[in-house]
């Protein structure tokens, strides 16, 4: 006889473990009265990070039969477009009707098909990278072709060098789910669903800034526009579509936890330039070195000031300002990785920079972002001291 397959147990550790994690989440959800919609929100911000993790997610919801479950994955079939996730869901109906539950379709379920009709209309998909310490971004967009097949759009945005890179080729559906496979298999960079308007707003605001210097951005997006134009514009970060800031702004923890985002990717390799920190990293060192007898406190006091006072001359308004985006648009991707609690707390950060800084209590993320920009270059000069040669000669 063949063996029954139990929920969960083919697939890998870490997207098994996700999983787990937004079922308890679920059913805890499901325990306090939240609507049907606040899980299906929660749903939806952990879906598209990979195929894996898909699968593993409604195969678990298959392993609870509840009839909220089952509502759950049935909303869900028009909210995915990976046939083997649609085929793992229904998979998972399937066993919860096995289990005695039984929920009716609506009525646009209920609904005849007729025997002709005409294909559904092929849709745009976006998908964004995480952003690196110099502020680019990698932006990939699909849109339909007519009269069949895709525009497979490339694009490299920076935020404050605009379109660095754009390219753009036609391709099938086919070919672009392998391009999107070999992407996950190589697993370079992390990247992520998003809405396709975003997509449009990334690259047209990066055009936006180069052509405020007077230069022409890339010719293959000269020859989009009229493409891109054809997918509804979405400004700003996606992350406020799926977390209330309100409730976030109330969690003063959240805030004061930023500053342990650099021990994470892609945060932990993010620093100020050595342009940039020199200046201040040279007027710490000498601090550190001074003669003046102080004590431990003493020096400590001196040190934050000295390194508030760098924040205030590196961050200006204009600068904040691009920071509060960048942390804007990692919290979604964040969201997306599953990684909720990190994306609140990057949100948070963000959320802080909408005003100034506080005086004795300044942006945790923008202090540690200083710090340990200050200290690399501090600790790279104490290196180059030990490997230049002594002039003394030992006896």
């Amino acid at each position: 006889m063949k063996k029954k397959r139990r929920p969960g147990q083919s697939f890998a550790p870490e997207a098994l473990s996700a999983a787990k994690t937004l079922l308890q989440e679920l059913q805890e959800l499901d325990v306090r009265g939240e609507p049907l919609e606040r899980s299906l929100q929660e749903i939806r911000s952990h879906l598209g990070a990979s195929p894996e993790k898909d699968l593993a997610i409604v195969d678990l919801m298959g392993g609870v039969p509840t009839e909220r479950m089952a509502r759950l994955l049935r909303s869900l079939l028009d909210a995915v477009s990976d046939r083997r996730v649609i085929k793992e869901i229904r998979r998972s109906l399937y066993r919860i009707e096995q289990r005695g539950i039984h929920i009716e379709p609506d009525a646009e379920e209920r609904r005849e098909t007729p025997v002709l009709h005409p294909p559904a209309e092929e849709k745009a998909k976006g998908l964004v990278s995480t952003i690196d310490s110099e502020g680019s971004q990698i932006v990939f967009l699909t849109i339909p072709r007519r009269p069949k097949g895709l525009y497979l759009v490339q694009g490299i945005v920076n935020d404050t060098r605009g379109l660095i890179d754009f390219d753009r080729v036609e391709t099938t559906k086919r070919g672009f789910r392998e391009f999107y496979q070999s992407l996950n298999e190589r697993g370079e960079f992390t990247i992520v669903e998003v809405d396709p308007g975003h997509c449009r707003f990334l690259i047209e605001q990066a055009a936006h800034l180069i052509e405020q210097r007077g230069e022409s951005p890339p010719a293959a997006y000269v020859s989009s526009k009229r493409d891109l134009q054809r997918l509804e514009l979405m400004e700003g970060g996606p992350a406020l579509r799926f977390l209330d800031p309100e409730e976030i702004e109330r969690d003063a923890t959240l805030l004061r936890k930023s500053a342990d985002l650099f021990q994470f990717e892609p945060f932990s390799s993010w620093f100020l330039s050595q342009e940039e920190v020199q200046e201040h990293a040279e007027l710490i060192e000498e601090a550190e070195e001074s003669r003046l007898v102080l004590n431990p406190a003493q020096k400590e006091a001196r040190l934050q000031q000295a390194y508030r006072r760098a924040l205030s001359a590196l961050f200006p308004e204009e600068r904040r300002q691009l920071y509060r985006r960048r942390l804007e648009e990692m919290a979604y991707v964040l969201l997306k990785e599953g990684n909720t609690d990190r994306a609140r707390i990057a949100l948070a950060a963000s959320l802080d920079l909408r005003s100034d800084f506080a005086p004795l209590d300044p942006n945790p993320f923008l202090l540690g972002l200083v710090t340990r920009s200050i200290y690399n270059i501090i600790a790279r000069d104490m290196e180059k001291k030990k490997a230049e040669p002594s002039l003394i000669v030992k006896p």
